[in-house]
């Protein structure tokens, strides 16, 4: 007890809550008997006590023995001390008296010392944050399209697919996060055979980053053009325009720079020579050119990247420049910016919206949008191509959902607030829809086209077909001004995940020494300098086909394997019984069986189908017309494969770092290190067998 009074002491002076933890009447009771009416005073006078009075109040009250101060002692110091923790000289002094077992005043295990991460500041913050994250240009971008597509009963097996594939990899993701407060690499605590899983995320981030970046960067460039008196890309008396030009709205006139004015049918029987004819194919709307010949101003192919274009480097470092503002003191500063960043684009998107449905043809491009066509529902294909938007926009199996979580206190309702998040973010996919197919029905009322005709998928409805739609929009910079801000701020919440995924990822790499106190600002600003270096690539004229082809290929593999593993390492290594008893140390409430059944049987295997089903309908990357060359194809799939290869790689390390014949290696490999264990039992999480056989874990998954 002594001892005890001693912890009490030096926790008081290193300004830690170790008496207001214990003091907790819901620790008081679980802990060190039944509720007595003398408790319910004690929370609220400890803040006046000093250790000492704490101390004598909560023994003579409750009669406690050594033993139950112990189970107090493993619960308040992991949840409440984390300055204490951190301290290694009083770590020293607690192995010393031997109050907290393996914490020996060495280099080595400091390594192993579970130690809980900055917190949000609210459950707010870390919710806005996941929101944020999942909340794309996917949804913005990709969604509609797929809806025009597949018809309005393409909403039918997106909401079935939300259910089943996107809610339980969501709270999977949030569990291991939340459970370990740990980054993606060492995570994997729990199966260290699968450690490789982290590098891929690593290698897997650091090349999503620099590309996705550049659409934040574009987005900067429209936005400040935005500002002209006439927006650019609606007139074709442009030096980028060619001699097919068409104004926005139909206007197909061109005034050379002698102010003569010819009309289109001139041009087309080569009547001016005041302009080349473009041998490039590509649209030649006023928007498409101003996209391609002026933003891009797109070579002839990836084999000719050309310069380095003034504009978009400006814009690409203003891009870096942000991000790294945004992201310099991690959680700090991101969850204050996330306030801004995570809800203004419903506020933007709804003002566009009502807009947009007071213009003529609006009403016809939601009707499309939402008519069912349920003849389709018949096809496979519509529902791969559900499952396959839920579970690239969600934006789990890519780390960042398990850094976000890995910053929540321990006892937040990880199942509520996942619910919740990807809820939203299906619902956000249905409003950015409306949003999309009314400005689109009003364009092609505008261009007397179909609606089919003018909707498009991917960057061409951001950059070609909405500003189109705003230019002949009164007041058309204040809807662009609108409209860009939107895409800027979906692209940079999305990007705050993928960078603080990859310097969560090298701060799970570098030893504790150098966890200093500016690591996070210091490794933030290493990152983005060379992101911005590799960017470079995408500023040049060739640029385009760059982003092209990563984008086509980057997630083409490692997402499906990362996914599957991670139900798979969960539910059959690690244990479902084991899984199921970390949810219930921090919520109060084991998985139910539908969960289980769902996310380490069904999950597993539909994945594993659709990831078939994809390679197996592959088709080459195109831009436009231009077919890319079958050297950039190899080099595509290099992309594609290069990040899985840690995997096996730490597979067979793993494996020869242990002793023991091969199965035995391999079994050891699988099960949970040390570490996690003993953060486990300082949790007072019930422990499980070391092994359980495949037939109790079915048996278990299936609530038996």
């Amino acid at each position: 007890m002594a001892m005890l009074q001693t912890l009490l002491e030096r926790s008081y002076k290193g300004r830690c809550n170790t008496f207001r933890a214990i003091a907790d009447k819901h620790i008081l009771e679980k802990h060190l008997g039944p509720s007595k009416p003398e408790l319910k005073n004690i929370k609220a006078q400890s803040p006046k006590m000093n250790p000492n009075q704490l101390y004598q109040t909560i023994t003579v009250t409750t009669q406690a023995t050594s033993h139950q101060w112990e189970k107090v002692k493993a619960l308040t110091t992991n949840l409440k001390i984390r300055k204490l923790q951190e301290d290694i000289s009083v770590a020293g002094y607690l192995a010393n008296t031997g109050l907290i077992k393996g914490w020996e005043d060495n280099h080595e295990n400091h390594e192993d010392v579970n130690l809980r991460k900055t917190q949000w500041s609210n459950k707010l913050q870390g919710i806005l944050a996941l929101l944020g994250f999942s909340v794309g240009l996917g949804n913005l971008w990709r969604f509609p399209y797929l809806c025009q597509r597949n018809g309005g009963a393409f909403l039918i097996p997106y909401v079935i697919s939300t259910a089943v594939v996107a809610v339980p990899l969501f709270i999977l993701e949030v569990a291991l996060g939340q459970f370990s407060a740990q980054g993606p690499i060492k995570v994997w605590a729990i199966c260290p055979l699968m450690k490789g899983i982290g590098f891929c995320i690593l290698f897997v981030t650091c090349i999503v980053v620099p590309y996705y970046s550049m659409v934040f960067a574009w987005a900067l460039y429209y936005l400040y053009s935005s500002f002209s008196t006439v927006l650019p890309w609606t007139t074709c008396d442009n030096s980028w325009n060619t001699l097919q030009c068409t104004n926005v709205g139909g206007k197909t006139t061109y005034t050379d720079t002698n102010n003569t004015e010819y009309a289109s049918e001139d041009i087309f029987r080569g009547n001016s020579s005041s302009k080349q004819e473009s041998p490039r194919k590509f649209g030649h709307t006023s928007t498409e050119e101003f996209w391609q010949y002026k933003a891009l101003g797109v070579s002839s192919g990836i084999d000719d990247l050309g310069e380095m274009q003034p504009h978009l480097v400006i814009c690409w470092f203003l891009t870096c420049a942000i991000i790294f503002l945004c992201m310099m003191k991690g959680i700090r500063s991101l969850g204050k910016v996330v306030y801004v960043t995570a809800l203004m684009p419903y506020f933007l998107l709804l003002v566009l919206l009502v807009r947009s449905c007071t213009m003529p043809g609006a009403v016809d491009g939601i009707l499309i949008y939402l008519t069912p066509n349920f003849n389709l529902l018949q096809h496979p294909q519509v529902w791969l191509e559900a499952l396959m938007q839920v579970f690239n926009s969600v934006g789990t199996a890519m780390g960042t959902v398990i850094v976000m979580a890995s910053h929540n206190s321990f006892h937040s309702n990880l199942i509520r607030d996942s619910i919740i998040v990807t809820v939203i973010g299906a619902l956000t996919s249905l409003f950015a829809g409306l949003v999309v197919f009314a400005t689109v029905g009003f364009l092609a009322h505008s261009l007397q086209q179909p609606v089919v005709d003018v909707i498009t998928s991917g960057p061409g409805i951001g950059f070609i077909v909405y500003p189109e739609a705003v230019a002949l929009l009164p007041l058309p910079q204040l809807w662009s001004v609108f409209f860009f801000v939107t895409v800027l701020m979906m692209a940079i919440d999305s990007l705050f995940g993928h960078v603080e995924t990859a310097v969560g990822c090298i701060e799970d790499l570098l030893p504790r020494r150098f966890h200093t106190k500016h690591i996070q600002s210091t490794l933030a600003a290493v990152f983005m300098g060379v992101v911005f270096l590799v960017g470079l690539i995408f500023t040049t004229r060739g640029g385009v086909y760059a982003y092209q082809l990563t984008d086509w290929y980057t997630w083409a593999v490692t997402s499906f394997v990362i996914a599957i593993l991670e139900c798979v390492i969960v539910g059959w290594c690690y244990g479902a019984e084991r899984f199921s008893s970390d949810v219930e140390a921090m919520t109060g409430k084991r998985l139910p069986a539908i969960f289980k059944i769902v996310c380490f049987i069904i999950l597993p295997l539909l994945l594993t189908i659709a990831l078939g089903l994809t390679l197996s309908s592959y088709m080459p990357p195109k831009y436009g017309e231009y077919d890319y060359p079958e050297s950039a194809r190899v080099f595509g799939w290099f992309i594609a494969v290069l990040p899985v290869l840690p995997i096996p790689v730490t597979m067979v390390i793993e494996v020869f770092k242990r002793e023991g014949s091969l199965a035995q290696r391999v079994r050891a490999a699988t099960r949970p290190s040390s570490a996690r264990t003993r953060y486990r039992q300082r949790h007072c999480v019930e422990l499980t067998p070391e092994s359980a056989s495949l037939k109790d874990n079915f048996l278990f998954i299936f609530g038996r």
